[in-house]
């Protein structure tokens, strides 16, 4: 528990544009050799809510099931709702990034792990590399990882997480 507690003050630390983005994201990043607002981008497109303070944020507690977006206020609660909606279907979107559950369960010990924003996060890097690697880039290597066969929905995608990333990314000098 306190080590979601302390992952989750990492994700929502704030301030300039490479600042405003939590340290958790640049650790991963720098572990995997892709610029932090690759990583960032991402998670802002698939998990992005609204805080209180009117910030908009990745959040870890977020799942979605046929399309539908839930956003817990714990990590226990969202922990729960999985358990519920995996009775019912393996399609589920789990955490920061939305791992689908059907497709990337073998890379968690368990269907609350995927939670875990450093392990949610490590995934997506994992992810995000090979699809660099396939395509050359990172908007390809996005689309990669939402819809690894291509076609229209990775096209479409891309377009939505390159926006996101030109938002984030640091201006060359």
């Amino acid at each position: 528990m306190v080590r979601y507690c302390l992952a989750l003050m990492l994700c929502l630390a704030g301030g300039s544009v490479q600042a405003a983005i939590p340290p958790l994201y640049q650790d991963v990043a720098t572990r995997h050799h892709m610029p932090v607002s690759v990583l960032y981008a991402l998670a802002l497109g698939e998990s992005k809510t609204k805080l209180q303070s009117g910030a908009v944020r990745p959040w870890p507690w977020t799942l979605n099931v046929k399309g539908k977006p839930y956003y817990y206020a714990s990590f226990e609660e969202a922990c729960q709702a999985l358990k519920g909606f995996l009775k019912r279907t393996q399609m589920v979107d789990i955490g920061l990034t939305q791992h689908n559950w059907r497709w990337q369960k073998d890379h968690f010990k368990a269907p609350c792990d995927a939670f875990d924003p450093w392990l949610n996060l490590n995934h997506a890097a994992v992810l995000l590399s090979e699809g660099k690697r396939k395509h050359g880039n990172w908007v390809k290597a996005a689309g990669y990882f939402h819809r690894p066969a291509g076609g229209a929905p990775a096209r479409r995608y891309e377009a939505t997480f390159a926006r996101h990333l030109k938002q984030w990314s640091v201006p060359s000098s």
